[in-house]
């Protein structure tokens, strides 16, 4: 299985991602890594990776709020100035386009992981791993 992040458009309004945290929470879903952006309209875009993305789904779809899955890469970076760098080298070498990035909350050992929406997944995990970068899949679940 491949890591997953979920994506809600909400209203951009005071307490509307107070109550999507508050669903997972009372499934004891935990939040690993979040982005909000706000593009400038009347929604907000939340995208994040959670310990159990089944679980996360199923609250979400009971407590009536609107999702959907992408697939993500979480990649291990080495925690040192440049180590991203490193990793959006291999990945412009590629010709892989980085769609979005933001950082996982947990840690892999003394590295950071990173989270990337590409526009060629498979590409970017093979040329990330040829590269000595470790990409997780289902183990990114398991911090």
């Amino acid at each position: 299985m491949p890591a997953k992040q979920i994506c809600v458009q909400m209203d951009n309004q005071p307490g509307a991602l107070h109550h999507v945290t508050e669903v997972l929470k009372l499934e004891g879903v935990n939040i690993r890594a979040i982005s909000v952006l706000d593009p400038g309209e009347a929604a907000a875009v939340v995208r994040m990776m959670v310990d159990d993305p089944e679980l996360a789904a199923n609250a979400l779809a009971s407590g009536g709020i609107d999702f959907f899955e992408e697939e993500v890469i979480a990649a291990e970076v080495p925690d040192h100035p440049g180590g991203l760098h490193a990793v959006l080298e291999a990945l412009k070498v590629a010709g892989i386009n980085v769609l979005q990035l933001y950082s996982y909350l947990g840690r892999s050992g003394p590295h950071a992981i990173l989270i990337l929406a590409v526009d060629k997944p498979e590409e970017a995990k093979a040329m990330l791993r040829q590269n000595w970068v470790r990409v997780f899949d289902e183990d990114v679940y398991e911090r």
